[in-house]
């Protein structure tokens, strides 16, 4: 074979591999990297142009899939390259609002198509962003902060959602903060300070309701959970562990606490292969939450 024909083969061979990598499918997956980060104001701890340390270590996880919260001022543009730079093709963002800092948008990212977006932002404090990837439904929000009656509306809404939808027995993964409490962590917060410490943050800050008649409520998990759904941190590891707060100070924990969750649901519980907090040198200094990550087999 001559050199010229050496090259056509080459420049063939080259576009075959490039047709084929840009129709990579979430169905030839083995298994599925999932993490949910709250990122703390737009990543606003990471003041290298374009988030690179974020970048960087969203590179090194090598995650099918991020949902992130407190995108704030970040654009759709923005997102599509920053996501492009760790490998994902695929991104959307809940809303946009590049000026306003408490504005607190949600995102998902992928490797793979994410379809049938919905966006939601009616009836919630943030909004909750729907989203297929192949045969899995995603739900990324973060919940009220402030009020736990706002935040039992919110997980109803949600729960509502899914169970009206067109696949309700489907491959459901609900990702994000939800400020609020697992009844499966009650004895260890029992043990801890917590109560006292939102009791004095209440006393400082009258708008804040995250007492019920006095005691810490778990109405919003304890709706999850009667739903049918699977928290997968839980289900993997009895021992309570916290993903707030980081090594960076913040004003809203004193307390270790867990307010960052995926919930799967029923038909995808055996299919968890592991769930992990990630604790890092990064995730300790780069936000005030710790990111949850999760594997499952992709059947």
């Amino acid at each position: 074979m001559n050199k010229t024909k050496l090259k056509i083969a080459a420049v063939l061979c080259g576009m075959l591999l490039s047709t084929s990598a840009s129709f990579a499918s979430v169905e030839d997956a083995k298994d599925l990297k999932i993490i949910s980060y709250n990122v703390y104001n737009g990543m606003k701890l990471d003041e290298s142009e374009g988030k690179q340390k974020f970048i960087e270590w969203a590179k090194m996880q090598d995650a099918d899939i991020i949902a992130w919260q407190e995108m704030n001022f970040f654009t759709r543009e923005k997102l599509e390259k920053f996501a492009a730079s760790y490998g994902h093709k695929f991104a959307v963002l809940l809303k946009e609002s590049p000026e306003d800092a408490a504005f607190f948008p949600v995102a998902i990212t992928s490797k793979y198509p994410i379809v049938n977006v919905n966006k939601v932002v009616d009836n919630l404090w943030h909004g909750a962003l729907y989203a297929d990837i192949g045969n899995y439904h995603f739900i990324v929000t973060h919940m009220n902060p402030f009020w736990t009656a706002k935040r039992i509306d919110e997980i109803n809404l949600l729960i509502d959602s899914i169970k009206y939808s067109r696949d309700p027995a489907g491959k459901w993964i609900i990702a994000g903060d939800l400020n609020s409490f697992s009844p499966a962590d009650k004895n260890d917060y029992d043990k801890s300070n917590l109560l006292n410490d939102i009791k004095e943050k209440e006393k400082k800050r009258p708008i804040l309701e995250n007492l019920v008649d006095g005691k810490l409520s778990y109405t919003v998990q304890q709706n999850l959970i009667d739903a049918g759904f699977i928290d997968a941190l839980k289900f993997k590891h009895q021992q309570f562990i916290a993903t707030a707060p980081t090594k960076v100070f913040y004003d809203q924990a004193s307390t270790p606490l867990r307010y960052d969750y995926i919930y799967v649901s029923p038909m995808l519980k055996n299919n968890i292969i592991d769930v992990t907090v990630l604790k890092d040198d990064f995730t300790d200094k780069y936000s005030d939450h710790y990111p949850v990550q999760m594997i499952i087999k992709n059947q």
